[in-house]
């Protein structure tokens, strides 16, 4: 009987040991000294200052997501009129091909055991091109993320201190639904819900998810962080942005604007191409 109570104590410990790794491995990567301690056994993007962070100009990564918004708003108004005919509407990637002459879409990743991936599933993406967006809750620094942080893997921290929690689940996808119905001026939808979903009207959505990339293979894509101003995009198209404040106060100023972060190609990639960042970028 001893015995008995003494191996169900011990699996119990093990059990909650399991749980707290979990949480652990999920957690460290935001515990700065842990991350200061292993950055030599990591794979990181280093450069010289933040000014050379840019892979491209930002006002490049605007007039992308611009085009595409209209690709995406047009394909809905001529779903819209042919509501009769529903051969007639493109699919979501089918319009961001037309816009950008590329498909992407979430699936299994190549690396074993990884989980979900971002695959080119359609034509060619050149170097320089916008890729993806990570969606999200942004926090100010001196913002609560404690408790929706916990784990989570989907939290990306930008250069000042800035967050996007990315993740399309519990509490986070919570936050997210609640900001987002606070969020409307008038007619207009300041942000994109559907990317919680499997099926995100903005095909881009869906950076969370772009893998670290394995020692054996360089990073194709790589985070840069843009100020997207309110006023660059027109109020029909607002709904299309996968990224909502934490805080309704920074949405009320005239030169309000919107923080997102943007996945940018460092070299070609071709169809069938999985999308590899490095999660880790020092800069000097």
């Amino acid at each position: 009987m001893k015995f008995s109570r003494f191996q169900a104590a011990s699996n119990e410990c093990w059990i909650m040991y399991k749980k707290w790794l979990k949480k652990w491995r999920s957690y460290r990567y935001r515990f700065f000294p842990w991350i200061a301690f292993n950055l030599r056994n990591r794979t990181v993007r280093e450069v010289s200052s933040s000014d050379q962070d840019k892979i491209i100009p930002d006002s490049k990564v605007i007039e992308n997501l611009i085009t595409v918004f209209h690709t995406l708003h047009g394909n809905q108004e001529s779903g819209y009129d042919h509501a009769q005919s529903p051969g007639q509407r493109e699919t979501f990637p089918e319009a961001m091909y037309n816009a950008l002459g590329f498909e992407i879409k979430r699936q299994e990743s190549t690396i074993p055991g990884a989980g979900k991936g971002v695959i080119v599933t359609k034509g060619t993406v050149p170097i320089g091109t916008l890729v993806a967006l990570y969606p999200g809750t942004i926090y100010w620094p001196n913002e609560p993320v404690l408790f929706q942080s916990i784990g989570n893997p989907f939290v990306f921290r930008c250069v000042d201190g800035i967050i996007i929690d990315g993740n399309d689940k519990g509490l986070s996808r919570i936050i997210y639904r609640s900001n987002a119905r606070r969020d409307q001026i008038g007619p207009y939808s300041l942000c994109d819900t559907t990317w919680l979903g499997s099926e995100p009207q903005n095909p881009l959505a869906v950076g969370q998810y772009v893998n670290n990339r394995p020692k054996t293979l360089p990073a194709n894509v790589a985070y840069q962080e843009v100020d997207i101003p309110f006023r660059t995009i027109a109020p029909n198209l607002w709904k299309y942005l996968p990224n909502v404040w934490y805080g309704s106060g920074n949405i009320a100023s005239e030169n309000c604007f919107l923080r997102t972060v943007a996945l940018v190609s460092v070299r070609d990639i071709t169809q069938d191409e999985e999308l590899f960042s490095s999660y880790f970028t020092v800069i000097h």
